[in-house]
């Protein structure tokens, strides 16, 4: 266990350090550079790693692996035509959320022509309290997972805005599943506001849906009233489309 435990640590510093050094590998994990090598001869012998001068860098195995599991996720497999098309409607960024280990992942996205760039990315793994399509999600877990979540992730604060309470949160998710919409009010990116709806199917949550544009077009009433139609019905027709 301990040397699983080990090589998906290589792996995780790898990506969030954007390639290593044997050295600095062994620096960062606190190794002896003999161990971080033999490990890292290991995974490029298995193609997980290319080697550029002195740098490790992950290879393109990896992507076989995203795409397949892509291929294999049941919403991802039928939500871009109506990303796309939500998109385009609202000139703003779509994103399609779910929920893995109790934590979000954002899968897909499409971007409208008026769409904001934000730190979001294809297969980032982050929190679920401070997303729009995080809450809806959360909203549409029983209590029990829930608590089970924060005790697992806690509730830390990305912004200012951020609801970093529990029973702040509770209270919030129980107006989620009372007007079948959530917001994020900056809480993941200063300036930055969404709306987002869950994707259900009898009874269970498959994923989240949101739309996300700059703070000031979102506090328009009558904008954000059209933004929130298009994400209600952007997941109603991935929950059809799901089904049939």
């Amino acid at each position: 266990m301990k040397t699983a435990d080990t090589v998906f640590t290589i792996i995780e510093t790898l990506q969030k350090q954007d390639g290593c050094t044997v050295t600095r590998l062994a620096d960062e994990l606190d190794l002896a550079k003999s161990t971080v090598h033999a490990y890292l001869a290991t995974l490029e012998r298995k193609e997980y790693v290319t080697k550029e001068d002195k740098t490790y860098h992950l290879s393109l195995k990896f992507l076989d692996h995203g795409m397949y599991t892509m291929r294999n996720n049941a919403v991802a497999s039928v939500a871009r035509p109506s990303l796309e098309q939500t998109a385009d409607e609202t000139g703003e960024v779509v994103w399609l959320i779910v929920e893995e280990h109790g934590r979000a992942v954002y899968v897909d996205r499409a971007k409208g022509e008026k769409a904001v760039q934000t730190s979001g990315h294809r297969g980032l793994r982050t929190y679920l309290h401070f997303l729009a399509a995080g809450k809806a999600i959360l909203a549409n877990l029983d209590e029990k997972t829930v608590a089970g979540i924060i005790d697992r992730h806690g509730l830390p604060a990305q912004t200012g805005n951020t609801i970093t309470d529990r029973e702040r949160l509770f209270e919030e998710l129980q107006r989620v599943r009372d007007q079948g919409y959530a917001y994020n009010n900056a809480e993941e990116v200063e300036g930055v506001r969404a709306i987002g709806a869950p994707i259900t199917q009898n009874g269970t949550v498959y994923a989240g849906v949101s739309i996300a544009g700059p703070t000031a077009r979102l506090q328009d009433a009558e904008y954000e009233q059209r933004m929130r139609q298009a994400v209600i019905e952007a997941a109603n027709t991935i929950e059809l489309n799901l089904e049939y």
